[in-house]
């Protein structure tokens, strides 16, 4: 993969992905959502990219290394 490359934690649908992908450009390198209904919704739009799931059970030294990362909230309070 060449160029720009963005992780992303708790992708949900990946509306946020989208958006940085948007202004930044460059491309996912992976998304990070345990949820069967996220993880389906993102292999649909970003077909092939990989999703290690739950963020406390990856090693993240075996993950791609990216130039962004893109961590959505999850409803909880800002800084929780």
């Amino acid at each position: 993969m060449t160029g720009l490359r963005s992780g992303s934690l708790c992708s949900g649908y990946g509306g946020l992905d989208l958006g940085v992908q948007s202004v930044l450009g460059g491309q996912i390198a992976w998304h990070a959502d345990p949820a069967p209904g996220a993880a389906a919704i993102l292999e649909h739009h970003w077909p092939g990219v990989p999703n290690p799931g739950d963020i406390t059970q990856v090693d993240f030294s075996t993950v791609e290394p990216v130039c962004v990362l893109v961590a959505r909230n999850r409803g909880r309070k800002p800084f929780q």
